[in-house]
């Protein structure tokens, strides 16, 4: 049986010939996978203060251009290893994705704070609470061994929301989307494991 596709690995298909000609490119002026990755962070850090000013379009700029060579970074690690990949590229581009994404929320707190805008500041929060959680259910249900590829709002979700209501000045309605689909997505996937885990009992009784 055929493994079902996420919207992310649908996405991956749909630009895999985009990625590839830029990863190509990328590996030819001799940046390594990791070092695309470390920079696409700190890119990220720079967003986040944009956001935390209130610049929140040249935010959207550049998270769109950020968010978009991160796409790299994996495809260069494969482009160089036989298709393998490393585990420590893996690893630290899962940790720069957690530190780029809290950056940004962070910075958006931070506005929503000196702006004395308690609920946006409380969403964003929950927004960030919610990313959290939807990475730490997939990886307690992977580390289980079950299949995570589901839920409502993945990264790339939360980035499709993210980018275009900051590129529109109306980040708010963004915080509110994620704070409020990142928690149903975690709940999705704790109810997926609850049932795989019965389903797995049930099946070593009978």
């Amino acid at each position: 049986m055929e493994e079902k596709k996420t919207f992310s690995d649908q996405c991956r298909v749909w630009f895999k010939q985009f990625g590839d000609t830029c990863s190509r490119f990328l590996l030819k002026i001799g940046l390594s996978a990791n070092a695309v990755t470390i920079i696409g962070c700190f890119g990220h850090l720079f967003a986040a203060y944009l956001a935390a000013v209130g610049l929140f379009t040249w935010a959207g700029v550049l998270l769109l251009f950020f968010a978009v060579t991160d796409f790299f970074d994996g495809t260069m690690s494969r482009m160089t290893t036989g298709g393998k990949g490393t585990k420590f590229g893996a690893v630290l581009d899962s940790t720069t994705d957690r530190y780029a994404e809290f950056m940004i929320f962070g910075g958006l707190i931070y506005y929503y704070a000196a702006q004395g805008d308690f609920l946006t500041m409380v969403i964003s929060y929950a927004a960030i609470m919610g990313s959290i959680l939807v990475s730490y259910t997939r990886a307690k249900g992977e580390i289980a061994g079950l299949n995570m590829k589901l839920g409502l709002m993945s990264r790339l979700e939360r980035y499709l929301f993210l980018v275009p209501c900051l590129l529109f000045n109306i980040p708010s309605i963004a915080m509110w989307a994620i704070a409020l689909g990142s928690q149903f997505t975690a709940i999705q996937r704790m109810v997926h494991i609850y049932l795989e885990f019965k389903r797995i009992d049930s099946g070593k009784n009978n």
